[in-house]
């Protein structure tokens, strides 16, 4: 097997890389890009390189044990984390739909809900829920592939404090926490949020803590070496 790393940190794939993926596959040769970030998406771009699930190794695929996944549409008005006894439900355009409150507080949006591009459409991506200050205070990530993949959780002001991440079934696949953090030769008035630590609760039978997102995929990248016993291109 050939495995292509993809630094290009986008979901919709480094078009050099995806290339040779399929030209492998044409030529009979067993191939996989390989990427790092967390795209709740990527999935949807494979089929404008012609490329399928099983041509993509994505880090966090592997620790949410949503490597092998069925695909379905999830509608924004079947969503099962909207409770249509309590709210009701607005379509304000392509990509965008509204949670609004029943009874006295009618007409409150509790719940902006984003959609994915594309059709079919109304496909549910993210749901963000409002509080009485007009915040957003957590949001529920779908991925494509119509699973519930994460939520993200906010500070007051606004910056994300930390993320957990599900497998398809819905258990908790991992933690990501996110701090501010100072930059040695930067001001003190200077200090980036950064991501503190990505915890993974089961890959191949381990529980795992690094202290960021690149010290895990450099344990990802040499597992997966030994794991399927080729070197990354």
């Amino acid at each position: 097997m050939n495995l292509y790393i993809d630094n290009s940190d986008l979901p919709t794939l480094d078009v050099n890389v995806a290339a040779r993926v399929k030209e492998d596959r044409a030529a009979g040769n067993d191939a996989k890009i390989v990427v790092r970030g967390y795209y709740p998406d990527q999935h949807m771009h494979l089929a404008n390189h012609g490329l399928t699930d099983q041509d993509l190794l994505n880090m966090y695929d592997v620790f949410q044990k949503a490597t092998d996944v069925d695909p379905k549409m999830v509608h924004y008005r079947h969503n099962p984390q909207i409770d249509k006894t309590r709210y009701h439900l607005d379509g304000i355009d392509w990509g965008m739909a509204q949670a609004r409150r029943f009874g006295t507080t009618y007409g409150r949006n509790v719940i902006d809900v984003e959609l994915f591009a594309g059709n079919p459409g109304g496909r549910s991506s993210m749901l963000h829920y409002i509080d009485r200050l007009d915040n957003v205070a957590v949001t529920d990530i779908w991925d494509w592939r119509g699973f519930k993949s994460a939520t993200r959780y906010y500070q007051t002001n606004g910056n994300i404090s930390n993320i957990i991440f599900y497998t398809p079934t819905g258990d908790v696949a991992a933690r990501a926490s996110f701090m501010w953090q100072h930059i040695e030769g930067k001001p003190n008035n200077e200090w980036p949020l950064v991501q503190t630590s990505l915890e993974v609760m089961d890959y191949d039978g381990q529980h795992l803590w690094f202290e960021s997102e690149m010290h895990a995929w450099e344990y990802f990248i040499q597992r997966e070496k030994q794991k399927q016993g080729v070197v990354f291109q």
